[in-house]
């Protein structure tokens, strides 16, 4: 995988080509700079959804897969793939602020994509769409993860597979946090029937 991560990639070459000759305008460095930092959007929310109580759970769940999310991509899955970031290929220095480490997958991606999915999970599979307030934050979130993963490409930081290997990581790490409180529930409410039927007994 590796090996196949350090060839030239004529499709990641192309879109990291493209951006390159955005580079040099300080107005769009600046504004991708900005959204690149608003990752640490996703940690802030899920903080402020635990102390509000119909919130809480939704704030844990979050918590958990940023948590997750960073700690299986930047200690496990970049130092298996060990792939270089597109300014170290175009040699150049890095623009918007100074980063290091390995590229495959792109951290943010996967923090962003892990808020944003679970935030959009829950309301699907656990609210059943039935709060349009979180209709309207899934939608805002989502629009928010958008820009992370297009300012990471944009400033070169990452390629576009990385970000892509990034939404893919989030997702699964989302649908595992949805699936494991789903069990939780159902054993709770087991537990509940059973107490119940010993009470009736």
């Amino acid at each position: 995988m590796k090996i196949l991560l350090d060839m030239n990639n004529s499709f990641d070459e192309s879109i990291s080509n493209f951006f390159k000759n955005f580079i040099e305008n300080e107005s769009w460095v600046e504004w991708m700079t900005i959204f690149s930092c608003f990752f640490i959007f996703f940690f802030v929310i899920s903080l402020m959804f635990l102390f509000k109580k119909e919130n809480r759970i939704i704030g844990i769940l979050m918590f958990i897969s940023l948590i997750v999310g960073y700690l299986l991509n930047d200690l496990v899955f970049k130092n298996i793939f060990t792939r270089d970031r597109p300014f170290v290929y175009f040699n150049i220095e890095p623009v918007g602020f100074y980063i290091d480490g390995y590229s495959f997958p792109s951290g943010h991606s996967t923090i962003v994509s892990s808020g944003a999915l679970t935030f959009l999970f829950y309301f699907i599979f656990i609210e059943k769409c039935k709060n349009k307030t979180h209709l309207a934050y899934s939608i805002i979130f989502s629009i928010i993860a958008f820009l992370v993963m297009l300012s990471r490409i944009a400033l070169l930081h990452h390629y576009f597979t990385d970000c892509l290997a990034g939404l893919f990581e989030g997702a699964i790490i989302s649908i595992a946090t949805i699936l494991v409180y789903k069990q939780i529930i159902i054993q709770k409410e087991k537990k509940s029937l059973h107490q119940n039927e010993h009470i009736d007994d």
